[in-house]
C-alpha cells in the first residue's frame, strides 16, 4: 500500500457515530431556553451569562443551567435567583456615593 501524500485526507468511512448521551425532550430545550432569556435579560452580556449557568451556586446547590434543565421547579428556582439578584443593590455603585 502506497503512502498517503502530503496534505492528502484519509477518505470518509460510512460509518455513522452513536450519539452518547440522548437527546434533550421537548419540556428539557424549552425550561434551557427560558433559564438562558431569563439571565440573558438579567446579564445582558454572554460573559456573565455563561459564568451564571455554568458556575455552582450554594444557594442552589447546582449549576443553575443544568437545574433548569432538569424540572420546571429547579427553572423556578434559578429565575428566583436571579430576581433576588436583581434586587441586591450595585456594590460599586454604592461605593461610589459614600
Amino acid at each position: 500500500m502506497d503512502a498517503p501524500l502530503p496534505g492528502s485526507r484519509r477518505p470518509r468511512s460510512m460509518v455513522f457515530r452513536k450519539r452518547s448521551a440522548p437527546l434533550p425532550t421537548v419540556a428539557e430545550s424549552r425550561r434551557q431556553s427560558e433559564v438562558v432569556q431569563c439571565a440573558w435579560r438579567h446579564f445582558g452580556e454572554p460573559g456573565p451569562v455563561i459564568a451564571f449557568l455554568n458556575t455552582r451556586h450554594d444557594d442552589l446547590e447546582g449549576q443553575p443551567l443544568h437545574l433548569a434543565i432538569e424540572s420546571d421547579a429547579g427553572l423556578g428556582r434559578v429565575q428566583e435567583l436571579l430576581g433576588r439578584l436583581a434586587r441586591r443593590p450595585n456594590r460599586r455603585s454604592h461605593a461610589k456615593e459614600t
